[in-house]
């Protein structure tokens, strides 16, 4: 049977209230379930770690990757090391011994000439180490030199080459101070050449030191020659300087270039 509307004042029916004790049912298992993911949510993220992990960095503990940041921003740049001219060891050594007739330098024997009868371990040239020197006297404090050693170049700086080598040192004996009282002096005739000792490669470089003043009677220059050669020892220097007008030096000088060789065992 069709009823005609409700009045304003008409009490609700049985179905009215069913509906309303559903959605208020609904409402709480709503709430329940919304906090019970809130709570398995928080329960997750505490039991992985991840909101300690912000605490751990806030209180000063740095993680792995963050210290190997560290350490690649922080770490000191390498030190430049600036070439010096004429570098020099400051500690000289003599590391090898000369076998019977003989001086042993570096990775180079030579064989001394009688008229260069006196021995020293002279320390002036540069880039040298491990040296052996023979003299023959001059007159009064001047002598003419033969020797062998091993190049050492200055550390940090790489090793230029033989040729370059060979060249440096015979500038820097040049511009040393073992000249006594000649003054005035110049480097002349110089040249430079390849050369091949024992089977060994190497570059040679020679000049001629002129002097305007000097207190010498029997010469007024001094030939200097610098053989640098690759030995299995390392590179090493045949280093020679003799009073020009000399002959007995001089003729001394060409009889041990000759004489240059790799070690004898």
């Amino acid at each position: 049977m069709h009823t005609g509307p409700q009045s304003p004042h008409t009490q609700p029916q049985a179905p009215s209230r069913g509906i309303s004790g559903a959605l208020l049912i609904g409402g709480i298992a709503f709430a329940l379930v919304f906090l019970l993911i809130v709570a398995g949510t928080v329960g997750y993220l505490v039991l992985r770690g991840g909101g300690g992990g912000g605490r751990e960095v806030a209180t000063g503990t740095t993680t792995a990757a963050e210290t190997t940041a560290t350490e690649t921003t922080t770490s000191a740049a390498p030190e430049t090391v600036t070439a010096e001219r004429c570098w020099a060891p400051e500690d000289r050594e003599r590391t090898s011994t000369n076998p019977s007739g003989r001086l042993r330098g570096g990775g180079l024997e030579v064989i001394p000439p009688a008229v260069f009868s006196e021995r020293w371990e002279w320390g002036f040239p540069a880039y040298a180490q491990d040296m052996q020197v023979a003299a023959a006297h001059v007159e009064g404090t001047w002598y003419s030199t033969i020797a062998v050693g091993a190049v050492e170049w200055q550390p940090g700086i790489e090793y230029p080459g033989d040729k370059v080598a060979a060249e440096t040192i015979l500038d820097c004996f040049f511009r040393g101070s073992n000249w006594g009282d000649a003054t005035g002096r110049t480097l002349d005739d110089e040249f430079t050449q390849a050369v091949t000792i024992a089977g060994m490669p190497g570059y040679r470089a020679d000049g001629v030191v002129n002097f305007t003043d000097d207190p010498l009677e029997l010469t007024d220059a001094t030939g200097v020659t610098v053989i640098v050669v690759t030995t299995p020892q390392g590179p090493s220097f045949f280093l020679t300087d003799w009073a020009v007008g000399v002959t007995e030096h001089e003729e001394a000088v060409d009889e041990a270039i000759g004489s240059l060789t790799g070690l004898s065992g």
